[in-house]
């Protein structure tokens, strides 16, 4: 039951960013991602968007301080996370040989540099998902001004904790 409470708050959030444009739903099949411009969350999901498929849960763009005491938001966009490699990386590398085209998280190193130096190992992760088995649902900020990116990741997160008493496989904090 607690289940569909999930799945029917995922629902209503996909439908408040659709009528404002600001959702995409990518399915990368065997090639890399084309990730959209702009900022937010996005979520990633083996298969379909079901609670219980639900792998992963990030953000994109923070606001800071600078020096001079104004408020801006800090140059990361979705396109850079195809670079990432801790706690997850997608796999679009000729080195990453037979695990391209594959998510992969829960990473073998628990220290950023064997991580980093290994991360096109065939065991560098615990777990792989094929991209023809991804989803990645992206709520786009840039446009809708609702949330700040973490804002609504605290409030998927939450939402996800709540109904689990745990976060999503790959994700470590709330």
């Amino acid at each position: 039951m607690r289940m569909r409470e999930f799945d029917n708050f995922i629902g209503t959030l996909k439908k408040e960013f659709k009528s404002k444009d600001s959702f995409h739903f990518l399915t990368p099949g065997k090639n890399n991602i084309i990730w959209p411009s702009g900022y937010g969350i996005y979520t990633i999901w083996k298969d379909t968007m079901t609670y219980k498929n639900l792998i992963y849960v990030g953000l994109t763009g923070t606001y800071k301080r600078n020096k001079d005491g104004k408020i801006y938001l800090n140059k990361s966009t979705f396109k850079n996370r195809s670079y990432r490699y801790y706690p997850y990386r997608f796999c679009e590398s000729d080195k990453d040989k037979k695990n391209r085209y594959t998510f992969r998280y829960s990473p073998k190193y628990k220290d950023l540099h064997n991580q980093s130096i290994n991360k096109h190992k065939e065991d560098a992760y615990n777990e792989t998902i094929s991209y023809d088995n991804l989803g990645i649902a992206i709520f786009d900020l840039s446009k809708l001004h609702t949330y700040t990116p973490a804002s609504l990741e605290s409030i998927i997160l939450t939402n996800y904790f709540r109904v689990a008493g745990d976060l999503p496989p790959a994700n470590n904090k709330l």
